[in-house]
């Protein structure tokens, strides 16, 4: 699994973490994007073969799983 990224949404503006699992390279598999977890909206994507998994974030900025 790569690690884990924090990102803010361009459509809320919350803050939200990321990660994606497989391998991440050159005409990979599939194009998997991350979704906001509290609005839906579209994040960062990768070409990947495995998955991304986004997670709200508490107050503090760790990771609600």
């Amino acid at each position: 699994m790569k690690g884990t990224s924090i990102v803010q949404c361009d459509k809320c503006l919350k803050k939200y973490a990321y990660q994606s699992t497989g391998n991440p390279y050159p005409g990979g598999k599939d194009k998997e994007t991350a979704i906001c977890p509290y609005c839906g909206a579209e994040g960062p994507s990768e070409f990947i073969s495995g998955f991304i998994y986004t997670y709200k974030l508490d107050e503090e900025g760790n990771i609600i799983y």
